[in-house]
């Protein structure tokens, strides 16, 4: 008897629902599911960094995503299984003692510090500078195995950030949850926020949890950082649990709104870039570079390979992360085609601002006018950048519109862009983004290597992945590398569907579900040699101008 299994991957800007057969890796369907509020702008500042997202958001999308599958295949329904959870993370957001996110008051409702903190908000980086001062100073560096450098975009920072804010909030907040836990907690009906299935990835790579000092860091860390983190920390759940377990089983309530049977199994929650990892079929020599709005380049190595040794700079270092008995590493760049988003909407300003507002047309003509050409441009920049010579002293960027993530992460950093002339052209400029977004990988992928992690393949999934042969032949080129792209569309939701395979008890273990369901390469990029001694000489100057930019930076 055939059984499938739904795999739910909340990204950036929507979440996914993928329906599989578990048993051949068949994807049967799919729907996305934009976040509304996010979609329309509210609650975010992007010239502060402030990015939030509305916990209803998450609720609506979730309902519809999943909902549409079903009702589009009802004779599967009764043989859905189970379903796994991945999201952005660190995505936290502060609750209440029953584990209900404080936005979702009517008290709150439009306070952005009561939503969730998305992944690439840097508004904590005061309280990342304090934690990494104190972990500098500390007995027990509790910053070790987050390369040394515990990030603003990292659990810790953010509700030390939103509680230091707003008077009422620390009233009321008694606990904080991330994303990857608080969806299956919902779809479970778990009761507190004390009870809540905290997964082990998110423990370990965001929240300073770790074995090797029994949990969380001691409270006296937290006082001495601040107090007001003593509440949340002392209500947080003790224990956390890999993806290959159940979270529990799914509530009549959400069953009736989901469309599915109650009582299946619903997976401990997972982040989105590890699931991804798994999706993409990861071992030991693999790198996989998850490539959307971020980066995130993960890797594993075996426990007795890598021993106590600490590696400086990477973004995470989890033992069980991404895979069991296995270190996982997480690396990556906070902007990869954001940095590309960015670029579109520079050049559309005038579309917008100027064109808008025509009156030698008639409006319809106009917005098509509009449509188009912000359609067309992402199109046209490839294709004239693609066709320009390769020379050393091409306009030259670096990458870090969105600070830097590894290695060693420092989300003050800013973009630079240097080289310009009078005949510098947009696909020139656009060219050299592109290549900033390579050359930033292969310091991430060459500094894995000086450290000890063997890299002998390299995965693409993600949107760009599967989109933009330009970018792929462009990271081949400057890693010196072939890049197999997953014929997965949806690498983290097949890594959510893996989990989901597993707890369901089909198949015995994470690498086994692996085997049978990841995808093959669909295509692969092979680097041109003709072009590396120029690459490689850019290379050195976008070492250089980068560390220009962090010597500017120091000595404002």
């Amino acid at each position: 008897m055939s059984r499938y299994v739904i795999g739910l991957d909340y990204g950036t800007d929507s979440v996914r629902a993928l329906l599989v057969d578990a048993l051949t890796g068949r994807e049967i369907d799919t729907e996305v599911a934009p976040y509304s509020r996010w979609s329309r702008g509210l609650y975010s500042d992007p010239a502060a960094m402030r990015f939030r997202q509305h916990p209803q958001d998450y609720l609506d999308a979730l309902q519809l995503a999943v909902r549409s599958v079903t009702e589009r295949h009802p004779e599967i329904v009764p043989q859905i299984v189970a379903l796994s959870v991945d999201s952005t993370g660190s995505t936290p957001c502060l609750t209440d003692r029953n584990g209900v996110p404080l936005a979702l008051y009517d008290r709150y409702a439009e306070n952005p510090d009561a939503m969730f903190v998305l992944w690439k908000d840097h508004t904590a980086q005061a309280e990342s500078d304090e934690i990494n001062a104190l972990c500098a100073a500390s007995p027990v560096n509790y910053a070790c195995f987050t390369g040394n450098n515990y990030s603003a975009e990292c659990f810790w920072s953010k509700i030390l950030h939103l509680l230091r804010r707003d008077e009422a909030l620390r009233r009321d907040a008694w606990s904080a949850v991330e994303l990857c836990d608080w969806i299956p907690a919902v779809l479970t009906g778990c009761p507190d926020a004390a009870s809540v299935r905290m997964g082990h990835c998110v423990a370990g790579a965001k929240l300073m949890w770790s074995e090797k000092w029994g949990g969380f860091p001691p409270e006296s860390f937290f006082e001495e950082l601040d107090p007001l983190l003593l509440p949340i920390v002392r209500h947080l759940p003790k224990e956390n649990y890999g993806c290959d377990v159940a979270a529990g089983s799914l509530t009549e309530e959400w069953a009736e709104k989901l469309g599915l049977r109650p009582g299946i199994a619903v997976g401990v929650g997972n982040i989105d870039s590890h699931s991804g990892a798994v999706g993409a079929g990861i071992q030991p020599g693999t790198v996989v570079l998850n490539l959307g709005t971020s980066a995130c380049y993960m890797a594993v190595a075996p426990v007795e390979q890598i021993g106590d040794r600490v590696i400086e700079g990477v973004f995470g270092q989890v033992e069980g992360s991404i895979l069991p008995r296995m270190i996982g590493f997480e690396a990556g760049l906070s902007a990869f085609g954001d940095v590309y988003a960015w670029f579109k909407r520079l050049l559309c300003w005038p579309l917008r601002e100027i064109l808008a507002k025509t009156r030698l047309v008639d409006d319809a003509t106009r917005d098509r006018l509009i449509a188009e050409t912000e359609a067309g441009i992402m199109d046209a920049l490839t294709q004239g950048a693609a066709a320009l010579p390769l020379r050393a002293d091409a306009p030259l960027a670096t990458d870090w519109l969105n600070g830097r993530r590894s290695p060693f992460a420092d989300s003050s950093l800013t973009g630079t862009l240097t080289g310009l002339n009078l005949s510098t052209s947009a696909p020139e400029i656009y060219y050299a983004f592109a290549e900033a977004t390579a050359f930033a990988t292969k310091r991430v992928l060459d500094h894995l290597m000086e450290h000890g992690i063997a890299i002998e393949r390299l995965i693409g999934v993600g949107g760009i992945a599967q989109k933009s042969p330009f970018v792929m032949q462009l990271l081949a080129d400057v890693t010196g590398m072939r890049i197999d792209v997953s014929d997965c569309k949806q690498a983290g939701a097949m890594g959510a569907v893996i989990h989901a395979a597993t707890i369901a008890g089909l198949y015995p273990s994470v690498t086994e579900a692996q085997q049978a369901l990841c995808a093959p390469a669909s295509c692969s990029y092979v680097p041109d040699v003709s072009r590396q001694a120029v690459l490689n000489e850019r290379y050195a100057r976008y070492r250089a101008v980068g560390a220009f930019t962090e010597r500017l930076k120091n000595n404002r």
